[in-house]
């Protein structure tokens, strides 16, 4: 019984603690080429959480 609570408590610690992917800004450049997206010439490195605000539809 205990055995399956801890199973439980485990796999919910687990859904937290989840990784995100995020692309290498190299690939997202290459991705918005493929469907005829650019990105604008921006001296400062932003996020990729920014550009994505920033480019929302």
């Amino acid at each position: 019984m205990t055995d399956s609570v801890q199973t439980k408590q485990q796999k919910a610690g687990s859904a937290k603690t989840k990784a995100r992917f995020t692309p290498k800004m190299d690939n997202f450049r290459t991705s918005l080429m493929y469907e005829g997206l650019t990105l604008k010439k921006n001296p400062e490195n932003q996020s990729i959480a920014d550009l994505k605000r920033k480019y929302a539809r």
